[in-house]
Parts: structure tokens; C-alpha cells; sequence
């Protein structure tokens, strides 16, 4: 297992070896979504701001909204922290 795990340090810090990790990643996601489905046990995802959940026949619900409260900063712009 530590060679494993030594081999998915080196592929994550090289970046020449991400689109490795990104084929791997859909492999896996899509893998698991068919286990989940085949067991009538509904996925949750997001999309956008939605948190949805799908169940095996396809049927989407809207489970929640996270608004995207992230503030925008121009490059070289600057900001503190203080502290309270």
C-alpha cells in the first residue's frame, strides 16, 4: 500500500500527470454512481448553487441552495486580517 500511496504523491505533484488523475477520478465517480443507482440508493450532488439529489430512475430534486458569498479581489489587490 505505501507504494500505492508514494505513486498518487508523485502523479498529484507533477503536473504534467493531472489529466491521470482526472481519468481515474470520472472513472471512479462514474463507477460509483451505477453501485449507488443499482442499489435504488439516490446520489447528491451540486450544480451551480443547487444541491440536488438523483434518484436511480433519474428524477432530480432540489435539496438546498448554497449562495456563492465569495468576494471578488482584483489582481494585486490587498487585504488584513484583524483581529477581534
Amino acid at each position: 500500500m505505501a507504494n500505492k500511496t508514494k505513486y498518487l504523491s508523485y502523479l498529484e505533484e507533477t503536473r504534467k500527470h493531472h489529466s491521470i488523475i482526472d481519468k481515474v477520478a470520472k472513472s471512479s465517480t462514474k463507477k460509483a454512481i451505477a453501485a449507488s443507482h443499482k442499489k435504488s440508493v439516490p446520489i447528491t450532488y451540486m450544480e451551480g448553487e443547487k444541491i440536488l439529489k438523483v434518484g436511480p430512475k433519474g428524477k432530480k430534486t432540489v435539496v438546498g441552495v448554497v449562495k456563492n458569498n465569495r468576494r471578488k479581489v482584483s489582481i494585486g489587490g490587498k487585504t488584513t486580517i484583524s483581529k477581534k
